[in-house]
């Protein structure tokens, strides 16, 4: 009979709540048989995608508000935010619902209201969210000349504005709460990270979203100005969340920040969305050509910066180790 291992407990001894050998502390004790303690997430590409467009979502709101509409660059920038706020409203529900199987678990989540769940407080969030989007919507469809004129009466813009922002910020950090309110370790050590990075991020790709909407649309100089100064701080921002987390976690951050996963990390999030997109927009001169390449780093960094935080936590529920920790 093969002897149990240092500090393991054979099924024996575990039933008479003793040990076969000495017990190690708990950063040192093996594991049982090496398999993990936690349930691997089954998130892929739609959840992905799903935090990477709630995070825009929320913050073209933020950005409408911030709007000057008293020029032309500022009317369209808050037209296109109303308009990509109500389409964006649509279609992260949708892809949702592809995650959960069947459109009926997205209303069964509707039936009651839990203060202390992330999962139910958000999808109300969102509920109220898609429809204060759609008056928006019809105010600005309505300023437009698509629908009468009264419509615009109905929903103004002094009060709804605040409001949809409001919402909108939330929307855009409810998701790194939900994600760090686990006991996934990487997620879980980064509850005091991911919640901010999650919003840092999502103004930052709000920002280049509308940049990019912006140049395509005609020459607004003084409105990207403003939007790449936006766009500046919440990167930066998010670059010393990122780094601070990456120290703070030690090795429980490792799934995230380590490997193959940690270097895709750093080249198109970090170097590429943040520092790139940074110089780009550094560079003298107003051109639509830079505007949309910086942009276009921004959004691809934003969306690896949240690909990479689901994959890494599917490897940290892996960790039998991690997962005996607590974090702090």
């Amino acid at each position: 009979m093969k002897a149990p291992e240092l500090g393991a407990i054979s099924p024996d001894a575990s039933a008479r709540g003793v040990s076969d050998g000495p017990v190690l502390p708990p950063h040192q004790a093996d594991t049982y048989y090496e398999r993990p303690l936690l349930k691997r997430p089954h998130w892929e590409w739609n959840v992905i995608l799903y935090l990477f467009l709630g995070g825009i979502m929320g913050g073209s709101s933020s950005l409408v508000l911030l709007a000057d509409e008293h020029d032309e660059g500022g009317r369209v920038l808050a037209r296109n935010g109303r308009y990509l706020g109500v389409t964006l409203a649509l279609v992260c529900p949708a892809i949702l619902v592809s995650h959960l199987g069947r459109p009926e678990r997205f209303l069964n989540m509707l039936r009651i209201v839990k203060l202390k769940s992330p999962m139910s407080v958000g999808v109300w969030g969102l509920f109220a969210y898609g429809n204060l989007a759609a008056l928006s919507a019809a105010g600005q469809l309505a300023d437009d000349g698509v629908l009468p004129g009264w419509i615009a009466d109905l929903v103004p813009k002094a009060l709804l504005d605040p409001v949809l922002a409001i919402f909108g910020s939330f929307i855009a950090g409810y998701t790194g709460v939900l994600i760090s309110a686990t006991a996934i370790p990487v997620w879980a050590k980064g509850k005091r990270h991911i919640p901010a990075l999650s919003v840092c991020s999502g103004v930052a790709s709000a920002c280049a979203a509308h940049a990019a909407l912006l140049a395509l649309e005609g020459d607004f100089p003084e409105t990207a100005a403003k939007l790449e100064r936006l766009e500046l701080v919440a990167s930066l921002a998010e670059l010393a969340g990122l780094e601070h987390f990456r120290r703070y976690a030690g090795e429980i951050g490792k799934p995230m920040f380590d490997g193959p996963r940690g270097r895709k990390l750093r080249t198109f999030t970090q170097y590429g969305g943040i520092l790139g997109a940074t110089l780009l927009n550094l560079l003298p001169g107003h051109s639509r050509v830079k505007t949309v390449a910086a942009s276009a780093l921004t959004l691809l960094g934003g969306y690896v910066f949240r690909e990479t935080l689901i994959e890494a936590g599917k490897d940290s529920a892996d960790d039998p180790r991690a997962a005996s920790r607590q974090p702090e």
